[in-house]
């Protein structure tokens, strides 16, 4: 006997909820059979051509870092002295023409401008809750949420993200939950990657990803961490060694170090050090047939590993149990389920060969893969950075530098023109130029009938519209990338008003502004999968770490149980982070203060000041010490204390908050 669930019992999900999976399926499977290897194989080759389908991102991507690097004659070209057509790259055909590659770097000035940008303009991310109850809470996951991007100083990994979305237009962070042996402690870690090891199915069109169903990582590392990560036991040990028994000491190795050879010759199933092992992470998307069951005896609404026939059969145990002692089968609690077919996130961690490390369903609350990525701008499936919309005006500066070297080189610069018959007798024309070019030199000399004598020519064949032809590409360069002269902080002309100069640099960030709202997307992104990861491993109350003083005490110590008891929706926003909104907030407090409508304690609490905390703790302890009966009989007018102590003084007051505007 089954009853139907027509409607989902439980509509909101509760905090206890997010942080722990109902039933983890398990997935026993022998990892060394045949059929299932085959089955690996197959999954590998699938991969792979993932991975082959983005190759032409990747060749573009290694360009546009050459470029920003400062490898800008990298391009290959026809050798003309070649008679098979052979390929040489711009720098070998230079140089073969006596010529040294010179090239003006604009692109790197430019991406570090936007880089400069987003640092100047920092945020911290918020957590709201759309229900009143779960106010306090949120507090206490926003004081988490930036406790664990500090540990992960995110403010040092975000630019390079940044950055990397704009050589490539696809900025990818990893999230999990570790153990840090320099912290002696599990912790959540991010950690940037590099887009040349990723894969995914090819065809997403959709910019929110909501298509993606396959992503993996190629992961190169030493036998001994993946002997630390995977083996439980000796025996498992033992396995992962022969797997890898190929794998040689990196002792006997010399490779050249801080060089992107290894990633850009990247193969997928082989490492290019054969002192590392290679290991292919992939997360699918698959779907199976879930059983969802309502108990009506404990109110549970969860997916459990029974069938529906077993089901049936528990219910006629609970109706016979409660039919003998008495009970009405209306009053009696049954089990109501349904079946419902139902897509989950797989992983597997795979050897090149097929053997399973290991597999599972995901682990994570968030019920994903644990990647934060974004496509940008994924226009009919193509992506590209900030950095390929420039590259051409780059080559046209770079050239135009070139040619003037090349005119300059070939003009005539002081040739001296000697008649044969005017060097005097005994000097050869090499002793008649050091003598020429000697200072205070004399050459005497018989003219002879045509009176020639000696001429000096200097040619000045630069002057052919080269200057503005360069100036002209400066301008296009900066107006196509969008970084404005305003924007970057170059000095104003003569005459221009600051307002204008301002509404100037504030309409140069409108064409950049598609470029950051993107990257603060992603972000809100990966901070909403790391909340959800803190709520799910953070099991036990602990301090958090770095907090800042907006923040009750209450709200800095960790407490899974408020988290577990509280039902409501999270919204993971950012909040502004700069000095002029501190400065903002630090004269609203001021303005407050001085109307009396906060008192000190308050101003103190919530104000950016440096001396804000000291001051704090001195004024809290004499109030303790006041509520003691230990405190002297009188209170100096100029202590902060005097303000709590004698607020019928308005005199007083008004000449401590006077002198505390100045400071602020």
């Amino acid at each position: 006997m089954i009853r139907e669930v027509t409607e989902p019992i439980i509509k909101k999900r509760s905090l206890s909820k997010i942080g722990t999976k109902q039933q983890q399926v398990p997935l026993p499977s022998d990892p060394d059979d045949m059929r299932v290897i085959n089955e690996n194989v197959k999954l590998l080759e699938i991969c792979r051509n993932d991975w082959e389908s983005i190759r032409d991102f990747r060749r573009r991507r290694k360009r546009n870092r050459k470029y920003y690097r400062g490898d800008q004659w990298s391009d290959y070209v026809k050798d003309p002295d070649s008679a098979e057509g052979n390929m040489i790259t711009e720098e070998t055909y230079l140089k073969k023409q006596g010529k040294v590659p010179l090239k003006q770097n604009q692109i790197r000035q430019l991406v570090k401008n936007l880089i400069g940008q987003y640092r100047s303009n920092p945020s911290k991310a918020v957590v709201i809750a759309r229900d009143t109850e779960g106010a306090k809470v949120s507090e206490m996951l926003t004081n988490a949420l930036q406790s664990a991007e500090q540990v992960n100083r995110v403010a040092t990994l975000d630019p390079r993200a940044f950055e990397e979305f704009s050589l490539s237009g696809a900025p990818i962070q990893k999230l999990s939950y570790r153990y840090w042996k320099e912290r002696n402690k599990p912790e959540i870690y991010i950690e940037n990657v590099n887009p040349n090891r990723i894969f995914f199915n090819s065809d997403v069109a959709d910019v929110r990803l909501t298509d993606l169903r396959r992503i993996g990582e190629i992961i190169d590392t030493t036998l001994d961490d993946v002997v630390a990560t995977f083996a439980k036991t000796k025996a498992e040990e033992e396995r992962i060694r022969k797997l890898y028994r190929t794998v040689i000491s990196e002792d006997f190795l010399f490779q050249q170090g801080l060089d992107p050879v290894k990633i850009d010759n990247l193969d997928f199933y082989i490492p290019r050090d054969p002192s590392k092992c290679r290991i292919i992470e992939v997360w699918q998307l698959k779907g199976s047939w879930k059983t969802y069951a309502h108990d009506l005896m404990d109110g549970s609404y969860s997916i459990v590993p029974e069938t529906i026939k077993e089901i049936a059969t528990l219910n006629r145990q609970r109706l016979e149990f409660g039919r003998a002692v008495g009970m009405p089968d209306e009053e009696i609690a049954l089990i109501e389920a349904k079946e419902k077919y139902e897509q989950a996130w797989f992983v597997k961690f795979l050897t090149p060969y097929g053997q399973v490390l290991f597999e599972s369903e995901t682990p994570y609350a968030h019920e994903s893969h644990p990647y934060a990525l974004t496509l940008y701008p994924l226009l009919d499936g193509e992506v590209w950075g900030f950095v390929e919309d420039i590259i051409d005006q780059q080559r046209y500066i770079n050239r135009l530098i070139i040619l003037m070297d090349f005119i300059i080189s070939a003009s005539a610069k002081g040739v001296l023109l000697v008649p044969e018959d005017v060097i005097p007798a005994g000097m050869t024309p090499k002793s008649f130029a050091d003598e020429w070019t000697r200072f205070n030199g004399v050459i005497v000399y018989k003219p002879n009938q045509s009176l020639s004598k000696p001429e000096q020519i200097s040619s000045n064949s630069t002057n052919i519209g080269i200057h503005e032809l360069l100036a002209l590409q400066m301008q296009l360069i900066t107006q196509i990338s969008g970084v404005h002269e305003a924007m970057q902080g170059q000095a104003p002309k003569s005459g221009t008003p600051a307002a204008l100069y301002s509404q100037e640099a504030q309409n140069a960030s409108l064409n950049t502004l598609d470029y950051i709202q993107t990257f603060n997307h992603f972000i809100q992104d990966r901070d909403t999968k790391v909340l959800k990861l803190i709520c799910q491993y953070y099991t036990e109350p602990r301090f958090l770490a770095v907090s800042g003083k907006q923040y009750s005490q209450e709200a800095k110590m960790w407490d899974p149980a408020k988290v577990k008891d509280v039902e409501f929706e999270l919204v993971v926003t950012s909040g502004n982070d700069t000095p002029v909104f501190r400065s903002m907030i630090d004269s609203t407090l001021l303005q407050m203060l001085q109307g009396q409508m906060i008192d000190l304690e308050m101003f103190l609490q919530n104000t950016t000041l440096p001396f804000a905390n000291q001051l704090l703790e001195s004024i809290q302890s004499k109030k303790q010490a006041l509520a003691a009966g230990n405190a002297p009989g009188a209170v100096a007018s100029t202590d902060p204390l005097a303000i709590e102590a004698a607020k019928a003084n308005p005199d007083v007051v008004s000449k401590f908050t006077s002198d505390l505007g100045r400071v602020a």
